[in-house]
């Protein structure tokens, strides 16, 4: 068996309307399609989709709890051009703050909001490379 690149991610949501709301009214991302307990977002290679909680333990055939923020299994990260920018403009638009933007040791730019079900959505901005003489 050979995997290749991630080909989806699918989010477990509570409310799929709220969370379509969250991803295309704060995040921007265009909405792709919806069928009833599923949403697919316009993000690329690796596609992004929301499927409710209801729907997945019907399909897993057994009661699914909602993650704790104190324990999230995953993150879900965004390269950004800057993220002192992008952060405020969620945290304008409502999305709950977790970190400010911060200067990572190995020199990345990082900030961290939630969206409504308490999914980390890290903003990632590439270190700045020094220009040569």
């Amino acid at each position: 068996m050979e995997l290749k690149l991630p080909d989806y991610i699918v989010l477990i949501v509570e409310d799929l309307d709220r969370s379509l709301a969250f991803y295309t009214e704060v995040l921007g991302i265009e909405l792709k399609h919806r069928a009833e307990a599923f949403a697919q977002l316009e993000t690329g290679a690796t596609r992004l989709a929301l499927y409710t909680r209801e729907a997945m333990s019907d399909t897993l055939n057994m009661k699914l709890k909602a993650p704790a923020d104190d324990a999230p299994g995953f993150e879900l990260g965004f390269k950004v051009d800057d993220v002192d920018a992008a952060y405020q403009e969620l945290r304008d638009n409502g999305a709950p703050e977790v970190i400010a933007p911060t200067t990572r040791p190995w020199g990345q730019r990082t900030a961290y909001v939630r969206d409504p079900d308490g999914h980390l959505i890290e903003l990632a901005q590439d270190p700045v490379k020094p220009r040569s003489n």
